[in-house]
């Protein structure tokens, strides 16, 4: 399962996989939840709200950086 991207598109969540190790804690930080390994590696990436929070906020983002990458040369 490592390298795996689902989403669920009833519940608007994309689910990230980074590793197959065991589950030892998760943190959340905005829309984002991140499992942990015992050795603290992360391991997975939940992203709440795909559709109507992440993806719009990273269109701007992108946007952002592009007109500045514009405006330097």
């Amino acid at each position: 399962m490592k390298g795996e991207i689902r989403y669920d598109k009833d519940v608007d969540i994309a689910m990230v996989v980074l590793s197959d190790k065991k589950l030892a804690y998760e943190t959340e930080m905005d829309d984002v939840i991140v499992g942990f390994s015992e050795d603290n590696e992360p391991i997975w990436l939940e992203i709440l709200n795909v559709g109507s929070g992440f993806l719009p906020r990273l269109d701007r983002v992108v946007k952002r950086a592009m007109a500045v990458e514009a405006s330097v040369t």
